[in-house]
């Protein structure tokens, strides 16, 4: 977290949570960020270049239109459904309280193509006045788009709505209607029915060209729950349950290679979008709020035996959020967890431990952090969203530069190795 320095902050009109902020990344334009206050308010965030090619940061409120006075925003998600062409789709829960003493509460999912090279910020203003709305028989709190191969064998995106019901709810577009509707669960995720207890965080890793399934869930209980699935005949091969004595706030399925995004499915980090034929190397962080977190290594090949435990040396840190990052562009990811405390923990894996290598104060409790390019220049930035606001975090350029001087010397000897290798073999042959 050394190397990082703080480029903008902006304030929120009243504090958001830890499903408050979602990542729109774009093919055509710089990505963005979404940021919800509990209080109706939602902001975009993003760099443009002026004439002068200096980076601006642009925060702007949209209005999303069916969000009533009175109504308070629980969680917002959103993704574009295209690797090449640009087509956002955003979700937001809400609740809003009736003069009868009621609650009443809402899906709102907006989505509207954007054309060829239209504005990428009047695309999402235009995405704000398209609604369709899910009126909800509970109240909703995690929002999470993941994937599912349809009747027609093609990849499909839906929702997934953790419910005060104790119940995991599927959303899902009928294209009849041209509206969304609640799908039946067993249809297509068996290993996320009969839970009975609320869920905090959900976390969905395809890989083997989609035909494997690892689905991590954490829960108010304590309660854990990993599942490995066969797509293809929509069995379960493995299934591991897990009790803690304190809520799990966040769980992830990672990799410890960093790889390149791929935009199209799935929710958090670019560890979802594996499409090979090879079984990966996949861990799974469990965030305890008050215990220290865990990392299971290799769950594949390991099961749930390989536990690493992340020490803080501090019991009362109270952790709320985590996240994925190549946080010292090493080309291995590092575990961040964000604290009640003020504090963002940077966890590196060293010699088979992970190890608190940096940690960094904010001014309020640390919500919900993401990893993305927000500049334009290829290099991404930390964003930080904490109680009173949003801290965007920039790689010193001075770092930056020698990394990137580093690796260029490194490829350019390997180009002339590579070079004398087959200039030897070829007069060998001869």
């Amino acid at each position: 977290m050394d190397s990082l320095i703080n480029i903008h902050w902006f304030p929120l009109t009243s504090q958001g949570n830890v499903y408050s902020m979602s990542k729109l990344c774009s093919p055509y334009s710089t990505n963005k960020i979404l940021v919800a206050s509990l209080k109706r308010k939602i902001f975009s965030c993003g760099y443009q270049k002026t004439n002068d090619k200096i980076l601006k940061p642009i925060v702007k409120e949209l209005l999303f239109t069916y969000i009533p006075s009175g109504a308070e925003i629980i969680s917002v998600d959103g993704y574009n459904k295209y690797q090449f062409d640009e087509e956002f789709v955003i979700g937001i829960t809400i609740i809003k309280p009736t003069n009868e003493g009621s609650v009443e509460r809402y899906l709102n999912i907006y989505s509207e193509s954007a054309g060829d090279g239209e504005n990428s910020e009047t695309s999402i203003e235009t995405i704000a006045q398209n609604c369709l709305t899910v009126e909800l028989t509970y109240t909703p709190y995690l929002l999470y788009h993941t994937t599912i191969i349809n009747e027609e064998n093609e990849k499909e995106v839906v929702w997934l709505i953790s419910g005060s019901d104790n119940q995991l709810h599927m959303i899902r577009e009928d294209k009849f209607t041209h509206g969304y509707v609640e799908f039946p669960l067993d249809k297509y995720f068996p290993e996320l029915l009969s839970l009975q207890t609320l869920v905090l965080w959900i976390n969905v890793h395809y890989y083997n060209n989609h035909t494997r399934r690892l689905t991590v869930v954490s829960c108010e209980s304590g309660l854990v729950k990993v599942t490995l699935v066969n797509i293809e005949k929509l069995e379960i091969i493995k299934e591991w349950i897990l009790h803690y004595d304190q809520p799990v706030p966040s769980v992830r399925i990672f990799s410890q290679e960093n790889e390149s995004p791929n935009l199209i499915p799935n929710a958090d980090e670019p560890e979802n979008s594996n499409e090979t034929s090879t079984q990966p190397i996949l861990n799974i962080l469990i965030v305890n709020a008050l215990d220290p977190s865990v990392v299971f290594m290799d769950v594949l090949k390991y099961g749930m035996k390989k536990e690493v435990i992340l020490q803080t040396n501090d019991t009362s840190d109270g952790i709320l959020s985590s996240c994925i990052a190549d946080i010292n562009m090493d080309g291995k990811n590092e575990i961040l967890l964000g604290t009640y405390s003020h504090e963002v923990f940077v966890f590196t894996l060293d010699n088979n431990e992970w190890k608190l290598t940096s940690k960094r104060k904010f001014d309020s409790p640390v919500y919900s952090m993401c990893y993305l390019d927000l500049t334009g220049d290829g290099v991404k930035e930390l964003v930080v969203l904490t109680q009173r606001g949003v801290y965007i975090l920039q790689h010193n350029p001075s770092i930056v530069s020698q990394i990137w001087k580093r690796r260029i010397e490194k490829l350019m000897v390997q180009s002339v190795d590579d070079a004398i290798k087959k200039l030897q073999i070829k007069n060998f042959n001869m």
